[in-house]
């Protein structure tokens, strides 16, 4: 009786384990439901900031909402090229009467800038005032912003999810000749300003991936900042009749940035050369190598209204792909030039000859 019970038992063990329910399958997880109305490509101006949202920060002290358009401000007009090669997005609106110089002028004129520069935050730094860092700081949207307000303007810069914002409120005449926001506490218009960061913040932080993935130079420069080639010191010293002793490289992929602009720099590895005499600096000329099809964003305005079309024909050599223009000024030493050869974009300044200088660099090159 004892082994039947046994016998018994055992089949009831294996009756149980044949009957056991199998190993649950895994809970599948649900993909993200696409936000309805959001861009499927990278961000553009409009996804970060509304119109309304524009217009309020930009209004003077006559409390008259202005109507601001897509413009890229003259003086910064090399700084486009470098953000859009470093694969960020540079969005720049204006208010006013559009320039017909590089600096513009004028108490009705202003800028609102902002850039975002991916895969940035780590290098983040705060905003400059004057030549010091600022100490001033804004929350906005739980983010620690740092800010500062001078002649330059006013600024926002934040590290926001893994990229890099810098916002900048900008009017010729601050502190001097007068603007639209005169009379204005300069803590009112920062705080204008922190209501269009706060619609950026939101955008930044929100995109996914591929709304951060703007298209970057075609091929950045892979080797060292050398000041030869092109920019060989010898005939940019032909071009303005003197002798240069040493070309001075500024590489800012050498260090970690300090500024905005710096970490922009690196990130589109453009690099600049000074050229030295004995006894003072010649002409500064900028590069960022794989970024000429960058270099039509500078027929928008206000570039093409600041700036001329530079006959090239001359140059032995030059062909119809390669293009330049020239800043206009009504006094004052001669004007920047901006030029395309191939798929360099070169920004020259010089006290004078800064287009026999752009001539010099074509005709090496080419």
């Amino acid at each position: 009786m004892r082994l039947v019970n046994v016998g018994m038992a055992a089949a009831l063990v294996l009756l149980l384990i044949g009957c056991a329910a199998p190993d649950p399958a895994p809970t599948p997880v649900a993909e993200p439901t696409p936000v309805k109305g959001a861009p499927a490509g990278p961000l553009t101006c409009g996804d970060l900031v509304s119109g309304a949202h524009l217009a309020a920060a930009m209004t003077g002290s006559d409390a008259i909402a202005p109507e601001p358009v897509r413009a890229i401000r003259p003086t910064d007009a090399f700084d486009a090229v470098e953000i859009a090669a470093a694969g960020g997005l540079g969005c720049s609106w204006r208010v006013g009467e559009a320039p017909t110089t590089i600096y513009a002028r004028g108490a009705d004129v202003a800028y609102l800038t902002v850039e975002v520069l991916p895969d940035a935050a780590e290098q983040w730094q705060p905003a400059w005032a004057g030549d010091a860092p600022s100490d001033d700081t804004l929350d906005i949207s739980g983010i620690k912003v740092s800010t500062t307000v001078g002649e330059s303007g006013w600024q926002l810069t934040a590290p926001v999810g893994d990229a890099w914002v810098a916002m900048r409120l900008s009017a010729p005449g601050l502190g001097t000749t007068g603007t639209r926001y005169d009379g204005l506490p300069p803590e009112e218009v920062l705080a204008r300003l922190g209501t269009v960061a706060e619609s950026v913040f939101g955008a930044v932080e929100e995109a996914t991936p591929a709304q951060l993935a703007w298209p970057a130079a075609a091929s950045q420069r892979q080797g060292d900042a050398v000041c030869n080639g092109g920019l060989d010191p010898q005939a940019i010293g032909m071009a303005l009749d003197t002798t240069f002793t040493e070309a001075e490289v500024d590489d800012p992929t050498t260090r970690a940035p300090q500024s905005f602009e710096e970490a922009v720099a690196g990130a589109s590895r453009s690099y600049s050369c000074d050229y030295l005499t004995d006894s003072q600096r010649g002409p500064r000329i900028s590069v960022v190598h794989g970024a000429g099809v960058f270099f039509d964003l500078l027929g928008q305005y206000d570039v093409s209204t600041a700036f001329a079309p530079l006959d090239l024909s001359a140059v032995a050599g030059a062909s119809g792909a390669d293009a330049a223009i020239v800043a206009l000024v009504t006094d004052g030493p001669s004007s920047p030039v901006l030029m395309r050869v191939g798929d360099s974009v070169y920004e020259v300044t010089s006290h004078d000859g800064a287009t026999a200088v752009a001539e010099a660099i074509l005709a090496q090159i080419r």
